[in-house]
């Protein structure tokens, strides 16, 4: 560094200094070694001496600034000495990083204590992810108080940075959207998008898919070269989809069986259990069904598979290993049996005598199927899917919701949408104040059966203030999402648009009482229809960033006239889009097959 003020004391006075210390130590502790040390000392005492009578200004490289600049937020008294350059644009060191710029939350209450302080506490915690949040909020300030100037321009500076976020969150949720409508259209391309095909066994393509999978692992391990007799042990975890009604409770692990006697060109599979009456309506063509305390019925078996046995002793085991030795030393199949606790003394025992008996070797396999990833992973903050959501069959239903600030015609358009009058039977209810206080789902009979059109609470009232509502409801659920509002977008519905761009939701904006408007516009300016309806969309266009085609004009009053139609028309479409992109979804799920030998599952 170079010092402009306060130069290094005079080295005389260091070695006098040096001198002076070396002399006060007892005579039998004196070494010539010392002196340097003592040397050394005195100058680093000498250093913190310097900078801290130093004026303050240290330049470092290209950047001149204050010792008094905190990376902190804490806004420092510094003289005028203290205005630098900085990117070829004149930049005052006494203006803080503010935290106040980065719009919503930070953690560690990083706007009050300022970003070093935040940091660390996030450091201490071990907390990586609030650490790269923090540490990208101080970038962002940074960047826009250097390349602005003054403490006048971080407002626009702020609002620009806002916009390009919103611009890039608009991009992504676009790019999401494209994506999954290529996802659908190859499936249906390859003719795998129907859940109405069914199997003989009455399996949907994906359930068909997935016990093929099974057996085709079993096969292969049943392949596998051995010298001795094995001991496979197996588990199916799927996450069930509702139009596997016609599955039955051991209708995956049967199917299973059937397929392993089939491509193993098999001649007799014994299936033991411990009560067999259990499998009574279920399909077992081709499987001959037994107890499993019954070793004689293995006699002459090509292989043996044991469904849901006890085996966490030693004595339910041995019926396992008698089984084998009927069969003539066979491989052993077991399906979700009951090992116990790995850290039960007995249930060692166990899994060590397996080893003994079942020469051959063990070996586990574990099928997992992790549930659909209905929302896509764009960011914001996660939160639960909604009872009411789960109980309306949100896997196989599309769902719409209509929200937006309370007062703004909500339910009138909902009643208008689906036909209805707002007193006749299965209206929604509709009034002066807040009539809906609880989400309601009404069928869209227009667009078929299964279709849904929601009823949200209005944002921002005391009963569901803005801070909880996308929790609350659930908004990042819906397969898309309608912004209802009777006038200019307030901050509520710009808050409300930049939670669905954060989670990649589909939304369409939407302009209620158009009539209304119009009306106005035409008693006060002299205006006519067209124009007002044009700036109408430039204004909203401008506020929402929504391309022309997701902007809709409507008065529920009058559902033939403005927009309405083509709104209907996209609703209907939206819908039935969100059942597709679930069905897409689910039947692009992976099998996740783990293989461990030498253990069981």
């Amino acid at each position: 560094g170079d010092f402009t003020t306060a130069a290094w004391p005079p080295p005389s006075k260091q070695h006098r200094l040096a001198e002076a210390m070396y002399q006060a130590l007892p005579p039998s502790r004196r070494r010539a070694s010392v002196l340097p040390y003592a040397v050394a000392a005195t100058g680093a005492v000498a250093m913190v001496v310097c900078l801290f009578q130093a004026t303050g200004d240290v330049s470092l490289g290209a950047i001149r600034r204050s010792s008094a600049f905190s990376m902190a937020g804490v806004r420092p008294a510094v003289s005028r000495a203290g205005r630098v350059k900085v990117n070829n644009g004149l930049y005052d060191s006494t203006s803080p990083l503010d935290p106040y710029l980065i719009p919503g939350d930070l953690p560690y209450n990083a706007k009050q204590v300022g970003f070093t302080t935040a940091i660390e506490h996030a450091v201490r915690n071990r907390d990586l992810a609030a650490v790269r949040q923090l540490e990208q909020a101080r970038v962002e300030v940074m960047e826009k108080t250097a390349n602005g100037g003054s403490m006048g321009k971080w407002e626009e500076a702020a609002a620009q940075a806002a916009l390009r976020r919103r611009e890039q969150l608009m991009d992504l949720s676009i790019k999401r959207r494209e994506k999954e409508d290529e996802l659908v259209a190859q499936l249906k391309r390859e003719g795998q998008f129907s859940i109405n095909d069914r199997d003989q066994y009455g399996f949907s393509i994906d359930l068909h898919k997935i016990v093929h999978q099974t057996s085709d692992t079993l096969v292969k391990a049943m392949k596998d070269y051995s010298n001795g007799p094995r001991l496979i042990s197996m588990r199916i975890d799927v996450d069930p989809m509702p139009w596997w009604d016609t599955l039955t409770p051991y209708g995956m692990e049967l199917r299973t069986v059937q397929l392993l006697k089939e491509k193993m060109g098999y001649r007799r599979v014994v299936l033991l259990m411990e009560d067999p009456w259990q499998l009574n309506g279920e399909n077992t063509d081709g499987i001959e069904v037994g107890r499993l305390d019954d070793a004689n019925f293995c006699y002459d078996a090509d292989a043996v598979v044991c469904l849901k046995p006890e085996l966490d002793t030693l004595d339910r085991f041995e019926r396992v290993v008698s089984a084998s030795r009927a069969a003539g030393n066979r491989d052993v199949v077991v399906m979700t049996g009951n090992w116990g606790f790995p850290s039960d003394r007995e249930s060692k025992y166990v899994r060590q005598h397996a080893k003994e008996v079942f020469t051959g070797g063990l070996q586990a396999i574990g099928f997992k199927m992790d549930p659909v990833k209905l929302v896509p992973n764009i960011g914001g903050e996660p939160y639960p899917l909604p009872q009411w959501l789960i109980d309306a069959g949100y896997k196989s239903t599309g769902n719409v919701a209509i929200t937006g600030n309370s007062g703004t015609g909500k339910s009138s358009l909902n009643n208008a949408l689906r036909g209805l009058k707002p007193r006749q039977e299965g209206a929604a209810a509709v009034g002066v104040k807040e009539t809906t206080i609880f989400p309601e789902g009404y069928d869209f009979e227009p667009a078929g059966p299964e279709m849904k059109l929601w009823d949200l609470p209005g944002a921002g009232t005391p009963k569901f203030p803005l801070d909880s509502y996308m929790r609350t409801m659930g908004i990042k659920y819906f397969d898309e999402v309608v912004i209802a509002s009777a006038a200019r977008f307030t901050e509520t519905d710009l808050e409300l648009m930049d939670e669905l761009r954060s989670h990649g939701v589909p939304f369409i904006a939407l302009r209620t009482k158009v009539d209304l408007e119009l009306r106005n516009a035409e008693h006060d300016a002299g205006r006519g229809e067209q124009a007002t309806l044009e700036r109408i969309r430039e204004d909203i266009q401008k506020n929402s960033l929504l391309p022309m085609e997701r902007i809709f004009l409507v008065s529920a009053r009058r559902p033939n006239d403005f927009d309405f139609p083509a709104l209907r028309q996209y609703i209907i479409d939206s819908l039935h889009r969100g059942v597709d992109v679930k069905l897409a979804k689910a039947l692009n799920r992976k099998l996740d097959i783990q293989e461990i030998y030498n253990s069981v599952v």
